[in-house]
């Protein structure tokens, strides 16, 4: 994957005359913009996993909510579920060739979150008195 400058980025949405949730970034960001989604994708970079692992491997996800995200990452080309014919069933997850091309994006947003977690939620209180008074909201 090509990484652009900072530069060449905005130069890039700089050209764009409309956004519209109808484009691609919304319908991918509504597949695949879950926490859990993101957390089962930096889970599987680490190679196949079962169910269990996963699930030991994210921190306070039901197991509902595990399932609901596998099937739907799986569902999108992102996830392979291999079903093995022993008893107990035994099914391992891996990510796609697909999924593997967002581990690069992913883990510079995990480091870009990592480095400024701190300024976004540092003063919440302070930061919606700013912004109550630069958009004069009352």
């Amino acid at each position: 994957m090509e990484t652009l400058s900072i530069q060449q980025a905005k130069a890039s949405l700089a050209k764009k005359k409309r956004f519209s949730s109808a484009c691609a970034v919304p319908q991918v960001l509504d597949r695949i913009g879950s926490k859990w989604a993101i957390l089962i994708v930096y889970a599987l970079s680490q190679g196949t996993k079962r169910y269990s692992q996963i699930q030991q491997l994210i921190e306070g996800v039901s197991p509902k909510m595990l399932i609901q995200n596998l099937r739907k990452l799986e569902g999108c080309g992102l996830v392979k579920r291999v079903v093995y014919p022993v008893v107990p069933p035994q099914v391992e997850y891996s990510l796609t060739p697909l999924g593997e091309t967002l581990v690069e994006p992913l883990a510079m947003l995990y480091t870009w979150s990592e480095a400024h977690i701190h300024e976004l939620v540092e003063n919440p209180l302070e930061n919606n008195k700013m912004i109550e008074k630069t958009y004069a909201l009352k």
